[in-house]
């Protein structure tokens, strides 16, 4: 990773987990409640990713676990909270191998009103950390 466009490559990760965000909405609208699910879970995984580059200055790991990335981030500890279940979807609503039940049949209104919630807050929490001198 080149450390002088350390800037430039963080904000794309930004840009694009407010993208995700968006989209997650556009997608609770029309009662695409799974796809919403998962779009706050990239939109969480993408903004934590930003905020690992600025700690550590080098290539986020390849993981899909927000658990994880909390975990090596500046992230406060109450983040963990808002990740739990957003974790889960990112297997759960994708295969419909994972559980006893078609993924998209599994979630509602509220659950996606909830992600949605959720993943605000760690994209909040983590530009409040990215604004942080190092």
């Amino acid at each position: 990773m080149v450390l002088n466009h350390l800037d430039e490559i963080i904000d794309r990760w930004v840009r694009q987990a407010d993208h995700d965000l968006e989209n997650a909405k556009k997608n609770l609208d029309i009662e695409a409640y799974d796809v919403c699910l998962i779009l706050c879970e990239q939109a969480a995984e993408k903004i934590l990713k930003a905020l690992y580059i600025k700690d550590r200055k080098e290539e986020p790991p390849r993981t899909h676990s927000l658990r994880k990335l909390i975990e090596l981030t500046d992230m406060p500890e109450d983040a963990l909270k808002l990740v739990a279940e957003l974790d889960s979807y990112y297997l759960v609503l994708r295969y419909p191998d994972v559980g006893d039940i078609v993924p998209y049949e599994n979630v509602d209104y509220e659950d996606a009103e909830d992600g949605i919630n959720k993943a605000e807050q760690i994209i909040e929490l983590a530009k409040i950390q990215l604004q942080k001198e190092d």
